[in-house]
């Protein structure tokens, strides 16, 4: 998957239909319950920042992600789990050191015992699927329920291959949507992903993602919370704005809440008694490539 850094013709085209600093028209939507304590805590001149403090701000990327990825590099192989390939090679694709080299050949060593998962397009350009494996799946019909979001990047990894049907479009754009959460997010990198395989041109993306990025900006919080599914999902709205090439003031300061959640040894949020830890695994991870696609690069 060849990532843009960042989308110009994109970005121009959403900031467009609407989505600039300005963002959707107003203030975001009350953050959730959950995420009130952190909210407080956060610095509210983040989102007037500077140019020279976001500039700060973005040379203390790289550090941050050598932290993180040799907290990445010594997770237990045996609890690492398929996506971990594709957010790795995310990451390498910005930014590189020996530690994240070691977490790739960890992680790939995992990935390649499912050697014809569709999915493996995102981390191997080279790769093809059959167009059973790739869009073998029935959108659902209205008011059904959702199907696993992996369906959907995988239609999008091979659209070239095998075409972007209208009814998952519709569907990633409409009924997969969930008010800001999980689906969202991966509804809006579905559409980048095809965007990149050239299934949507410029104009067709930004009308398409720009109520989607409205969305994941008013879902999100000042800071995430302390927790790992916290800081998953709030990394992983900052990632799909900073993947489409939306720059602004807000988006700098969740950048900034993001830098400030790291914790001690590298890693992104906490686990409570019990806890799968490949939770903070996959928050980790994806901290390290939303800032990393935020610095640019």
């Amino acid at each position: 998957m060849r990532i843009l850094s960042p989308r110009r013709g994109v970005a121009a085209a959403i900031a467009a239909l609407g989505v600039t600093a300005a963002g959707c028209q107003g203030e975001p939507r009350p953050p959730a319950a959950r995420h009130d304590a952190a909210a407080a805590v956060a610095a509210p001149a983040d989102a007037a920042a500077p140019a020279d403090a976001i500039a700060t701000r973005r040379d203390a990327v790289p550090a941050a992600i050598d932290r993180a990825a040799t907290w990445l590099a010594a997770f237990p192989p045996a609890q690492l789990r398929y996506d971990a390939a594709i957010m790795i090679a995310a990451i390498r694709r910005r930014y590189d050191d020996d530690a994240l080299r070691a977490a790739d050949a960890a992680a790939r060593a995992v990935a390649d015992r499912d050697d014809d998962n569709p999915l493996r397009r995102l981390f191997d350009a080279g790769y093809r699927a059959a167009a059973s494996s790739a869009r073998g799946w029935e959108v659902p019909a209205a008011g059904a329920p959702r199907v696993n979001p992996n369906r959907v990047l995988a239609e999008a990894a091979h659209c070239a291959e095998h075409g972007l049907r209208p009814a998952t479009l519709a569907y990633v754009t409409g009924p997969m949507r969930d008010d800001g959460g999980y689906q969202t997010t991966h509804a809006a990198w579905a559409l980048l992903i095809a965007h990149d395989h050239g299934c949507l041109d410029d104009a067709a993306l930004a009308a398409a993602l720009t109520p989607l990025l409205d969305e994941l900006r008013a879902a999100q919080p000042a800071a995430p919370g302390p927790a790992a599914l916290d800081v998953d999902l709030f990394g992983e709205r900052l990632l799909m704005l900073a993947l489409a090439g939306v720059r602004d003031a807000a988006v700098d300061g969740w950048a900034a809440s993001l830098l400030r959640a790291q914790r001690g040894d590298g890693s992104f949020g906490a686990l409570a008694v019990d806890e799968d830890p490949y939770r903070r695994y996959h928050a980790t991870a994806i901290a390290c490539w939303a800032l990393a696609a935020w610095r640019g690069g």
